[in-house]
């Protein structure tokens, strides 16, 4: 920064001079400093960006207040000799607390897929449209070897169902007209080939491509299609997921030889990447599974350096330090009783500096703890680190599994799943939410949106509006009368959750049993006859209720004259079993699980990469929090304006 001084010039009068016969020009003289400019014609900032102190003996005073010169009889840790013991996962099974003899091996398969996945081409309503884009792969196959693709397309046509309401599932009417007669049905040729597969290769043709014409040469076009199709879409029949808790439930099975056997629990897995704080760990039997496992314990003893751990906001080592701004743990509020926010903030403040981290390497997929650990620091001295003492009573670990059983199994495992790269996750097929509404009394599961006849997604929203045709009054806007509405309507797609109580429980335990919205309509042949709308209204409800496996169900009325239908939910996420007809296929959820937030479940399309680089693509399920209570207006009994909803 430079400093310029504006002058004043104060000059006496000329005429008080003596006449010379010249002008005399005055001298100046300097009165004071009027104002301070930057310059800004500086080449750099670097005297201005410096901050300098004119008093050093301050900031020593300062660092001497914070104790920043004292020193201590403690020395950093340098070297670190230590050795693991290791006891590797040796398979999975589905559910709760699943039996001994459930298991599977594990194979080394990443466990994101092998838990979510579930059928989507072996499915009858599965996807449509990747069941046709697969069938593409074989067309430019058998197109780039030289053949002809007609005898597939003939011995296995393939299509996308025109939707029963065109106008309600645009994507489906449009992949509809789009694949008529250009795809094939990749499912059905790739089930008939597996019965002919010996080691990966076909033996023979498919007696209908034979039939049809195809020659014995496009054999070799068929078995690359085939391999392909081996890793298109990793999917199995799924009983991991849990209707009653809307999550999914497996568990894990490990052990060190014949010596000993333990068993990892998630019963509460939602979020989409497996890690070590889903689990739980117990004691399992010994023939938990057949066979000596690996041996995962190290040879020899390991040598490594301690580095100080550091992580983003983490406050400075020294005074005279500038810190990041975007996180100040001075900010944290925390009550009494909330441990949780207090022991982060005393590990940041007081003891940040105080950890150290020594990297080790490991097989994925196993548990591990440290059997002996010795660490050297700078003074030369040597220090034999125990473990934590476990305590009686107390079952969570920050560092560790939690235990179920105190007495059995050790705390001190900490358990590394196989790994998977970031999962690239799809717009949803599927979504519903969960949410309590307070002014009607009842739970609603909000089918916001579901799978159509391609496979693409359906807005239930748009769809209500072609299935709902509400009382239209006679009278005119004028009158004074007031409508009575025995009860509001409320969206096809909301479908309430009615509270019942659970069987055997002569407690307060409630469960949310899934209904069905019933809806009224008059079939009489003076309402069908005033308004030809309404009465193709009520012939699309027919014809849609017609359908097999159809939501829409149409229920017995003791009154000719009106008709009752029923509706129930159209995706996956609302049913317990999918091979049932939804009228009778009841579903029931644990009332604790709905808290007053809310939850949204979505089904999407999952890829990623295993450490083998194979990719892994799977239709999933995920489980978020949601936005809070919902307000569908429900009442009854009530007398509305006319021209009112």
């Amino acid at each position: 920064m430079s400093i310029f001084v504006n002058k004043q010039f104060v000059a006496t009068s000329a005429t008080a001079l003596p006449k010379l016969g010249s002008l005399i020009k005055p001298e100046p003289t300097f009165e004071g400093l009027l104002r301070l400019e930057t310059d800004p014609r500086g080449e750099a900032y670097d005297e201005a960006l410096a901050a300098r102190v004119a008093d050093p003996l301050w900031m020593l005073a300062r660092q001497w207040q914070f104790r920043e010169f004292d020193g201590e009889d403690a020395g950093s840790p340098l070297s670190v000799h230590y050795r693991l013991q290791g006891a590797p996962v040796l398979g999975w099974a589905p559910g709760s607390q699943p039996a001994d003899d459930a298991f599977a091996p594990l194979a080394a398969m990443p466990l994101e897929p092998l838990v979510e996945a579930e059928p989507v081409l072996a499915d009858p309503q599965g996807h449509a449209r990747a069941n046709a884009e697969a069938g593409q792969v074989l067309l430019r196959l058998l197109d780039d070897a030289g053949f002809d693709a007609v005898a597939v397309r003939t011995a296995y046509p393939g299509t996308v169902a025109l939707p029963a309401d065109p106008l309600s599932d645009p994507a489906g009417t449009l992949w509809h007209l789009l694949l008529a007669g250009r795809s094939i049905d990749a499912q059905s040729l790739a089930s008939d080939c597996a019965l002919l597969r010996v080691e990966g290769d076909l033996t023979a043709l498919p007696a209908a491509l034979i039939a049809a014409g195809l020659p014995d040469a496009a054999r070799d076009a068929l078995n690359d299609w085939l391999r392909w199709m081996d890793n298109f879409i990793f999917e199995q029949p799924n009983t991991a997921w849990n209707p009653a808790r809307q999550e999914y439930a497996f568990e894990l099975a490990a052990g060190n030889g014949e010596a000993k056997r333990l068993r990892l629990d998630a019963e509460e897995y939602v979020d989409g990447r497996i890690d070590a704080h889903d689990f739980d760990l117990r004691a399992a039997s010994r023939n938990l599974m057949p066979g000596d496992a690996g041996n995962l314990d190290d040879s020899e003893e390991r040598e490594s350096f301690a580095t100080p751990v550091q992580y983003p906001g983490m406050p400075a080592s020294r005074y005279w330090e500038f810190e990041d701004a975007a996180v100040n743990f001075a900010r944290i509020d925390a009550a009494a009783m909330d441990m949780v926010r207090m022991m982060v903030a005393e590990y940041a403040l007081v003891h940040g500096n105080d950890w150290f981290m020594v990297p080790a390497r490991v097989h994925a997929g196993g548990l591990y703890r440290v059997q002996a650990l010795r660490v050297t620091d700078t003074f030369g001295r040597v220090t034999q680190v125990d473990p934590v003492a476990a305590v009686a009573g107390a079952d969570w670990r920050l560092h560790g599994l939690t235990r179920t059983d105190d007495a059995a199994t050790d705390g001190g495992w900490l358990f590394v799943p196989p790994p998977l790269s970031d999962t690239l996750e799809g717009n949803p097929v599927e979504e519903v939410s969960f949410a309590r509404d307070e002014m009607a009394n009842l739970a609603w599961a909000i089918e916001k949106r579901v799978q159509g006849t391609s496979g693409e997604p359906l807005d239930r929203s748009l769809e209500d509006q072609r299935y709902a045709i509400r009382q239209q009054p006679t009278v005119a806007g004028s009158d004074a009368r007031v409508l009575y509405r025995l009860m509001t309507p409320v969206p096809s797609h909301w479908l309430p959750l009615l509270p019942l109580r659970q069987q055997g429980n002569l407690g307060l335990g409630i469960q949310l049993e899934r209904g069905g919205m019933k809806r009224f309509y008059r079939i009489d042949a003076a309402a069908l006859a005033q308004d030809a709308g309404y009465a193709g209204f009520i012939a699309r409800l027919d014809a849609t209720a017609a359908l097999p496996g159809s939501f829409v169900e149409r229920l017995a009325s003791t009154d000719p004259d009106i008709a009752i239908y029923a509706f129930h939910p159209r995706g996956r996420v609302l049913r317990r079993d999918p091979a049932l007809p939804v009228a009778s296929d009841g579903l029931r959820i644990a009332e604790e699980e709905l808290a007053r937030s809310g939850f949204i479940v979505e089904r999407r399309f999952q890829y990623a990469r295993s450490a083998d680089g194979r990719a892994w693509l799977w239709l999933g399920r995920r489980r978020r929090t949601g936005r809070g209570e919902a307000a569908s207006g429900l009442a009854f009994d009530l007398g509305v304006a006319v021209g009112s909803r």
